[in-house]
């Protein structure tokens, strides 16, 4: 069995660093290097504001750093535009940008590295859960879990991601570790690791908020006034982390009308329950299987949540409420506030797969403890046990089988909606002299370029309306073809659009010809003038 393990934990560590600038580079990522590189979009704004047409590789200037800006600048960037996103990846990423590259295969490697970091801190999680605990007396579930984890489909995918989520993975895994770890040993070093890890999750992403909730209602739950020791050690460790956090919780506080404004897609969006719900079966589904088939993907994931249902009915009434809660609390304190803030006050906080991996984590928890009890309980008869290995087999066969699929893929379900962007610039690519016109926000003109040709000429002024220049006949008879670029345009900007005189404005369709007719983000533009005068 552990020989099959560790095939299998080869196989992730390989999809993780197969194909790593094969992806297109989408919106937050180009924001991750603009960051970490130390500018802001108002760098880019304000560059880009006098209305000259510049070439891509002057817009790409801002994914690389070239000396002039420091780690205070990178700080200083996400303190004033997002500070919704602590320092510490950025921190890192600029180091990395500096010391080994920053090109998309590059900047990607280094959330790769990361993500090995979650096989040991699993491997000491599911030690203190259920080895210590005596729940099992081999170390099965822990390789169940690093198993699980290593061919994840959406760990796999987030692993290869230009942000800190699969930092965000580590530090959660090892923080609840450490609490583990602390109250069994009770002593003051213990404490002070888990402090430690308490920081290092907190600046690493802003919900990990959420995660130390859980852990102390865990430990108000289970040791409460009975233990009163293990309570004030909590306590103090707590408070001394969240001590340490103090600063950049300031900078939220007073940046918080500029936070807001950045997560304002996610407040407004409009969102039915029905939708809802059926995003949550595809997000915990997704963690075992995702090949991007719909509706075959679905159906599968609407049996993974039987299983899910049936690993936490065995989980709850199998083990003693110290092991159980831990997991409940992972699951549920992470994802239920998210999910009665879009039902009372409207949004998609908890459609977005990246703010609930804590959650998808405990679930990972329970499906081991499901699977490692009926495969490691030697009074079930033989065709049991020899239908759990199969089972196991299956799931673990359907995650490697996606990864394989994923790994092959340009766009994947984390991408937004810059999927597109590749078909965009290969249509763009293949005139020979283009122009390329965009108000674009800053990210989607960024993540463009990535994959645009050096010889496209753009003329960009990031604004959130149409309020492009626009060249005049004689200007425009210097290319071989011009283009319009919005993503995701409102339907005030189409109306602003369709205003512009002497200019003729035709959506190119590509991909899903309807769903581009419906919704366009690409134009051919012609000149009414220039037409009149070849007529003539």
């Amino acid at each position: 069995m552990r020989f099959f393990f560790v095939i299998v934990l080869v196989l992730g560590i390989f999809f993780r660093f197969t194909h790593l600038d094969n992806k297109v580079y989408w919106y937050d990522e180009a924001i991750t290097s603009l960051r970490a590189s130390g500018y802001t979009e108002e760098d880019v704004a304000q560059h880009f504001f006098a209305k000259s047409v510049v070439s891509v590789t002057e817009l790409q200037r801002y994914q690389h750093p070239d000396g002039t800006k420091s780690v205070i600048d990178v700080v200083e960037s996400l303190a004033k535009e997002d500070a919704q996103h602590p320092p510490l990846y950025y921190v890192l990423a600029n180091f990395w940008f500096h010391s080994i590259g920053s090109s998309v295969a590059l900047a990607r490697l280094l959330p790769a590295l990361l993500s090995l970091l979650v096989f040991p801190c699993t491997y000491w999680l599911c030690q203190e859960l259920f080895v210590e605990r005596g729940i099992f007396a081999s170390n099965l579930p822990t390789w169940l879990t690093i198993g699980l984890i290593a061919v994840s489909p959406f760990h796999v995918l987030y692993s290869q991601e230009s942000r800190e989520y699969s930092l965000w993975t580590v530090t959660t895994l090892l923080s609840t570790a450490a609490l583990l770890r602390a109250i069994r040993l009770k002593n003051r070093i213990s404490w002070g690791i888990y402090a430690l890890t308490l920081v290092i999750n907190l600046y690493t992403f802003l919900l990990s908020g959420l995660v130390a909730i859980a852990h102390g209602i865990y430990v108000i739950i289970i040791y409460g006034f009975r233990y009163l020791n293990i309570l004030k050690s909590y306590l103090i460790a707590s408070l001394l982390g969240f001590i340490v956090f103090l600063p950049w919780a300031w900078f939220v506080i007073i940046n918080q009308s500029q936070v807001k404004k950045t997560l304002n897609w996610v407040f407004i969006s409009v969102i039915k329950n029905s939708e809802l719900r059926d995003i949550w079966i595809q997000h915990i589904g997704r963690l075992f299987f995702d090949v991007n088939q719909e509706p075959w993907d679905f159906h599968v994931h609407q049996v993974l949540l039987v299983l899910l249902v049936c690993a936490f009915y065995c989980l709850c009434r199998q083990t003693p409420i110290s092991v159980w809660l831990l997991i409940i609390l992972l699951a549920g304190v992470s994802t239920i506030p998210l999910i009665l803030s879009d039902f009372i006050f409207g949004g998609m906080r908890s459609a977005i797969a990246r703010y609930l991996i804590p959650s998808f984590l405990g679930v990972q928890l329970a499906i081991t403890y499901l699977l490692g009890r009926n495969l490691a309980n030697p009074s079930l008869k033989f065709w049991h046990q020899k239908f759990w290995q199969l089972f196991l087999v299956i799931l673990v066969s359907g995650s490697i089988f996606s990864c394989a699929v994923n790994a092959q893929a340009t766009a994947c379900c984390n991408k937004g909606l810059n999927g597109e962007n590749i078909t965009i610039a290969k249509i763009i690519n293949q005139t020979t002299h283009p122009l390329l016109i965009s108000d674009a926000e800053v990210g989607y003109l960024l993540s463009l370029s990535h994959s645009l040709n050096p010889n496209v000429q753009i003329l960009l002024q990031p604004s959130k309306t149409f309020k492009v220049y626009l060249p005049t006949v004689e200007e425009l008879k210097q290319f071989s073809d011009v283009f319009v670029y919005r993503n995701n345009p409102s339907q005030v900007w189409l109306e602003e659009l369709a205003k512009q005189q002497n200019y003729k404005f035709e959506p190119v369709v590509f991909g899903f010809a309807k769903r581009s007719q419906d919704r366009p983000v690409l134009w051919r533009v012609t000149s009414i003038l220039k037409k009149l005068e070849q007529q003539s």
